[in-house]
């Protein structure tokens, strides 16, 4: 009777609630606005109902936990009522699980750039009364720039956390930057973790004074595969490094490194 009760709110919300089944992840991804909402044991999961190939939404409703190695490598730093900073957060699972880590007075920030997924970001922080402030704009090196965000073609990717501001070709969706260090955060930032598809370095630079305050661990992604389309170079990473006094500690996954204070 509870589960017919909540399947007739969602109902009348515009939403359903579903099973993950395994064979929709043969389909291709499509762009739609479509929602279903699923009950997983890491969490009440909202998520794009056309994703098909989308392995973070595949894994969210397998029960699983996607990049589970970051989330460890992140408990062993969050202290209790401290500030989290999730930078590319996606649909929230990380920052939700992070959540449970900061004690009743800590929080995390949650950063998206994408505005489609940002909305259901903010749905699941709500759905889970998850201790997460969900931020919209794309940390960076300044602060009121506009970036843009393109949209989803699912030609390349199936997922979309795979795609990032079009730092080439600047079409899409409009989307103004965030520096971390015009943010005043009221407690300490005890853990950062950065993932924004090619755009890390920029997410770094503009959270230096804010890495020399709080001398937080940083995990961050370096994506290989757009070092041709971005012109990235990992030596900047290293040099940035040894410039705010960390040292490389882990390297998780073959791309996320973490960095710590010397």
């Amino acid at each position: 009777m509870i589960k017919e009760g909540l399947q007739k709110i969602v109902n009348s919300l515009g939403y359903k609630i579903s099973k993950f089944d395994k064979n929709t992840s043969l389909k291709k991804s499509f762009k739609s606005n479509a929602l279903s909402l699923f009950e997983t044991k890491t969490g009440k999961y909202f998520l794009p109902t056309h994703a098909h190939q989308d392995v973070i939404a595949i894994a969210i409703k397998q029960d699983k936990i996607f990049d589970e190695p970051i989330l460890e490598i992140a408990k062993k730093y969050i202290k209790s009522n401290t500030i989290v900073l999730d930078v590319g957060s996606n649909f929230g699972q990380m920052a939700i699980l992070m959540s449970q880590f900061v004690g009743n007075e800590g929080y995390v920030y949650a950063f998206e750039a994408d505005d489609f997924v940002f909305d259901i970001l903010e749905k699941n922080v709500a759905e889970n009364s998850a201790k997460v402030k969900a931020v919209f704009g794309a940390v960076h090196d300044k602060s009121n720039e506009t970036l843009y965000f393109p949209v989803q073609d699912f030609e390349k990717f199936g997922t979309y956390g795979s795609y990032g501001i079009d730092y080439v070709n600047g079409k899409g969706r409009p989307v103004k930057t965030i520096k971390i260090d015009d943010i005043e955060f009221e407690k300490p930032v005890s853990f950062m973790k950065i993932d924004v598809q090619g755009g890390d370095l920029f997410a770094l630079k503009g959270a230096v004074q804010t890495i020399k305050k709080y001398k937080m661990p940083i995990i961050f992604e370096y994506e290989y595969s757009f070092e041709d389309d971005l012109n990235l170079c990992f030596q900047d990473y290293v040099d940035f490094v040894n410039e705010i006094g960390y040292k490389f500690s882990k390297v998780s996954m073959g791309q996320n490194y973490l960095i710590l204070p010397k």
